[in-house]
């Protein structure tokens, strides 16, 4: 019975996270569905409260613009490639000290670049934020577990 509740659960997590991400490629998909047109200023103002979205930091590709910046769509994405592991069986447990050391990279780089180290750099910002995104995702997800848990018990 609980098998049932927590792959519903996944399912849910999945369509939620999925529909995220298609909302960063949304200036992209203007393209193929135009009448995205008259949610596009609604999509945008919402990516902004969750990220800076400062235009140089943001993918560019053909002039079309994701809705987040590099890093933020790393870890969205991430977390979406980690709930797709997860519904496939592949999940493992993450330990808090496990997190901490996967969100190192993520925050030298966040250190680094504000501090003019080195310059934003999208694609480290992008795999930094996937390693994050989706460690964190997990660990996240396995709270989401426990707490069904309980309540069920």
């Amino acid at each position: 019975m609980f098998n049932i509740k927590v792959n519903s659960v996944n399912l849910f997590l999945f369509f939620i996270i999925f529909i995220w991400c298609l909302g960063i490629l949304a200036e992209f998909l203007l393209n193929l569905f135009p009448s995205l047109f008259y949610i596009f200023p609604f999509l945008k103002y919402n990516y902004s409260i969750v990220c800076h979205t400062q235009s140089e930091k943001l993918f560019t590709y053909f002039g079309y613009h994701t809705l987040v910046c590099s890093r933020c769509t790393g870890i969205y994405f991430g977390s979406l490639i980690s709930i797709i592991l997860i519904i496939f069986g592949f999940e493992k447990s993450i330990s808090t000290k496990q997190l901490l050391i996967f969100s190192i990279p993520l925050f030298l780089d966040v250190i680094f670049t504000t501090l003019n180290a080195y310059p934003y750099i999208h694609l480290l910002s992008l795999v930094t934020g996937l390693l994050l995104g989706s460690i964190g995702f997990s660990y996240i997800h396995k709270l989401i577990l426990n707490l069904l848990i309980k309540q069920k018990g």
